[in-house]
């Protein structure tokens, strides 16, 4: 389960609303210089290519919107992926999630909108969900459920790299 829609589809339709609104426009123009009577049809073309460039503007628009990292869940781990960073941490090794600052104690926690998940034997892994497109709350909630409730994460799908299938054979499991 990966949190994040791919920006493909987006990038096509946004490129594809250019080029055909692009296209529709000059055909209106063109119609409208040889056809001198022919105004509906150039009006019509025009209108279609308006329609296009508003497409492309859209898909535009839900690209920037889009999250800039990738928040991915499986059975024994979970990987975040922030540009060419990647962090892995394994459910079995996370002693504590919180919304806490790190260096607080008790009677004086500051809540922050950054997840802090320390590790038995390794740093604290802390990342701020609004980048991967979650709310705070929830994803620390999520991430509690999922480490506390193996049941949970047996519907998760199994880790599966590039360096995995280089050291076992392909076809055995």
């Amino acid at each position: 389960m990966i949190f994040m829609r791919s920006r493909r589809p987006a990038m096509l339709l946004a490129i594809w609303g250019l080029c055909v609104g692009l296209a529709f426009g000059a055909a209106g123009v063109a119609v409208l210089f040889l056809l001198p009577r022919a105004y509906v049809v150039a009006a019509c073309l025009g209108f279609a290519g308006l329609l296009d460039l508003a497409l492309a503007g859209w898909m535009v628009l839900r690209i920037r919107r889009t999250p800039g990292g990738r928040l991915a869940l499986f059975r024994d781990r979970m990987v975040l992926i922030q540009g060419r960073t990647e962090m892995r941490a394994l459910w079995d090794r996370m002693e504590l999630v919180t919304l806490a600052e790190p260096a607080g104690s008790w009677p004086e926690v500051n809540l922050t909108d950054t997840v802090t998940i320390r590790l038995r034997g390794e740093r604290p892994l802390i990342f701020r969900p609004a980048a991967f497109g979650m709310d705070p709350v929830a994803c620390r909630d999520l991430l509690l459920k999922l480490r506390d409730e193996p049941s949970h994460r047996a519907r998760l799908p199994e880790f599966d790299s590039a360096l995995d299938l280089r050291a076992r054979p392909v076809g055995s499991r």
